[in-house]
């Protein structure tokens, strides 16, 4: 840095002395650069002022306007936002007015930048809105800053919370730095995108950008960028339920920023873990992560993560009944949110410390803190907080004064319909039912508990169709990270290949140099090493050949013996042998289970319509029990018409599902135009099995219990022993 700024000021002296006045302002405005980069901000501040004097003395605008957007970016990284709006109101006039679309392009972008910086977020969409209307979209050499206007607008929609918009201008934003191949900004525009589109619930978007970002991360040297695209993944794959997934990436990101000692990540990576094993309901877990966060050095801490920690214990201590702790935790996030001036989580905070005093029985001061989080909710326009902090104070407030609690919970109603919150709806018409009914009004309290009813029936419903969605999304986040756990499998395989071949190639070439070696020293054996030559060549492709062939013949022999004929399935021995070996690994884990599927009314289809019908019968139906199992699951044909699937990892509920779609799927298809069923019976490991045929005795005995009521339905090993 400092031979550049030699260099640059020896250039300056000579152009100064040359009279050469354009030169000596591009030389100012990199000396600018070059200062800014190094922090001596009074000389670099000298420079650009410098070169704008020079350029505009010159009356050259074009480098009037670049120079001054170079020192507003200088004035902004500096929080001097006066300055910097002054500059701006100067030099966007002087661009419209010089009609150069390009110059116009980037005087809008730092107005944008301008205005985000100070939060005015409205108009840094206007002024990124206004870029685009004057970048040439032929013109790869400004594509970057195009592809910036596009981010920045997606950062100002995400501030202004417009979620649609800001996966819009993101996924832009990613089709131009696709289309440059710059791939680490590729990798970190999709992950900012995955969590624009989680914002949105679109949770299989979402997590599909995310492993793109980290795989796209593999590929580039930016660690940093890599941390914050797994602990994105972290939460996503914490939203659709698979939480040691996701406590996966997190701890690998958390992991990174430990190594290199950054505050900031340790403290946000831990939150995440706490608020994972609050989910899990590990409440000491997550608390010793939440302390991680309050035990580093406060100073290094964003002041709203440190808030963070401190406020999800105090909710652990109040649900554990620690009142003291509660307070005191809650009281110390409070005064940072109100330092922060963040009046939204204040009142959130606010509302907690109301719980904690309302458990305690002490009313009236859990009525201040209530009135207190629905001010601090009106003053941010937050109808969410409003609704949370006026139904709990409504219900308080009954036991004094029910009118005012009608009031109140009436508000209260009106808000969370408009917010489309059912779950205060609920509450809102259940201490409105109990308020009627203290004021004797029986109809009217009747009134609401039907609504009570038919809206607990509405939840459920939503209830069932967002446990659908979540599993859809954990049995698509299972599929993607199959395809990509193959394609590094077959990159590694293509290496080792590439690798064989080359040494190969070497071992021919270290052969030939010996050979020649060898000749020179004794020529007149040539025509003998050339011979033996030979016959090495013919011997070693001999053997090869007799190798490949035998190796061929082995694996169609292993094949033949390990696979049913018909169905192409494993064969009896087979699925023992597998069943063995999983049994006798020490940690075999409790999620673990059987499925035994028998065709119904086999014995019918041979006598009616031959064996060889009833062959093909038996062929589509392991079809379809292949289709319906995962990577590693196993079906093996048990015997005539019976078979058994195992699935490793698998919990009773997964097999049951597993067991309904192949019950579906087989009732639906016609096999040789023959309408077919199956009966199945499910046992677990957690069942209590010792022993392989033991685990396939209880599905055998499950199933023979799905035959008695009737056939063509599920029965479990564990409703017959209570039965």
């Amino acid at each position: 840095m400092k031979l550049s700024i030699e260099l640059a000021n020896t250039a300056l002296s000579k152009a100064e002395t040359d009279n050469d006045l354009q030169l000596s302002a591009q030389i100012h405005t990199v000396l600018g650069k070059v200062h800014d980069s190094s922090n001596n901000a009074k000389e670099a501040e000298l420079n650009f002022k410098k070169a704008i004097s020079i350029n505009k003395g010159l009356g050259d605008i074009e480098r009037v306007l670049i120079t001054s957007i170079d020192y507003v970016e200088f004035l902004l990284n500096r929080k001097r936002y006066d300055e910097s709006g002054k500059i701006i109101d100067e030099i966007l006039p002087m661009s419209l007015k010089h009609r150069e679309p390009i110059p116009i392009a980037f005087t809008y972008n730092i107005a944008g930048d301008y205005y985000y910086k100070i939060k005015r977020f409205k108009d840094a969409v206007f002024h990124f809105k206004q870029a685009l209307n004057f970048f040439p979209l032929n013109d790869l050499s400004i594509q970057d800053h195009l592809a910036y206007s596009y981010k920045r607008l997606a950062e100002s929609h995400k501030r202004l919370k417009n979620r649609e918009e800001t996966a819009f201008f993101y996924r832009k934003a990613l089709d131009v730095y696709t289309e440059l191949g710059n791939k680490k900004l590729m990798a970190r525009t999709a992950n900012t995108l995955a969590e624009a589109e989680r914002y949105l619930g679109n949770l299989v978007t979402a997590l599909d950008y995310s492993l793109q970002s980290i795989e796209i991360h593999g590929q580039v040297d930016d660690p940093e960028g890599k941390a914050k695209a797994l602990s994105g993944a972290g939460i996503i794959y914490r939203h659709i339920g698979r939480y040691e997934k996701s406590l996966e990436h997190i701890y690998q990101a958390y992991l990174y920023y430990k190594s290199i000692n950054d505050i900031t990540g340790i403290a946000k990576t831990s939150n995440q873990m706490g608020l994972l094993y609050t989910k899990l309901n590990e409440f000491e877990q997550a608390k010793s992560f939440y302390e991680v966060t309050i035990e580093l050095p406060q100073d290094k801490i964003p002041p709203t993560t440190l808030a963070s920690a401190l406020r999800e214990i105090a909710v652990i201590e109040l649900n554990s009944k620690n009142f003291e702790s509660a307070e005191k935790l809650a009281s110390q996030a409070l005064a940072i949110y109100q330092s922060e001036g963040d009046k939204l989580k204040a009142s959130l905070v606010t509302r907690i410390i109301g719980n904690i005093y309302r458990a305690q029985i002490y009313y009236e001061e859990a009525i201040l803190y209530y009135r207190e989080s629905l001010k601090l909710a009106e003053e941010v326009g937050s109808l969410v907080y409003q609704a949370k902090a006026l139904t709990p104070l409504a219900n308080l407030i009954l036991k004094k004064d029910a009118d005012e609690a009608i009031v109140l919970l009436k508000k209260s109603l009106a808000l969370s319909v408009e917010i489309n919150d059912k779950s205060q709806i609920l509450y809102a018409y259940r201490v409105l039912r109990k308020t009627e009914k203290k004021r004797q009004n029986l109809n009217q309290a009747l009134a609401y508990a039907e609504k009570e009813i038919g809206l607990i029936q509405d939840i459920q419903e939503d209830a069932g169709n967002s446990k659908l969605a979540l599993t859809k999304a954990n049995l698509y986040s299972h599929k993607l990270e199959v395809e990509l756990e193959t394609l590094r499998e077959k990159a590694k395989l293509d290496q080792l290949e590439l690798a064989k071949k080359n040494n190969e190639i070497e071992i021919v070439g270290q052969n030939k140099r010996i050979a020649e070696l060898e000749l020179v020293k004794n020529k007149y054996a040539s025509v003998t090493l050339a011979l033996l030559l030979v016959v090495c060549l013919f011997a070693v492709a001999f053997i090869y050949r007799g190798f490949t062939n035998s190796k061929k013949r082995n694996v169609e022999l292993h094949k033949l013996a390990a696979r049913d004929e018909l169905t192409n399935c494993y064969n009896r021995r087979s699925l023992f042998e597998q069943l063995e070996c999983d049994f006798e690994k020490t940690n075999l884990p409790e999620r673990y289970c059987i499925i035994m599927a028998d065709i119904d009314h086999f014995k019918n289809i041979n006598d009616t319509h031959g064996h060889s019908t009833g062959d093909a019968v038996i062929k589509g139906v392991a079809q379809i029990l292949r289709d319906c199992l995962r990577q590693n699951d196993i079906v093996a044909r048990y015997g005539g018409e019976e078979f058994c699937i195992v699935l490793p990892l698998t919990t009773k509920e997964r097999a049951s599902h597993i067991a309904k779609k192949m019950l579906s799927k087989i009732e639906k298809t016609q096999l040789e135009g023959i309408s077919v069923t199956c009966s199945f019976g499910i046992s677990s490991i957690k069942d209590g099995a010792k022993t392989p045929t033991e685990l396939i005795d209880q599905a055998d005995s499950a199933l023979y219990k799905s035959k008695q009521l009737g056939r063509n339905q599920i029965n479990f090993w564990e409703k017959i022993e209570n039965e």
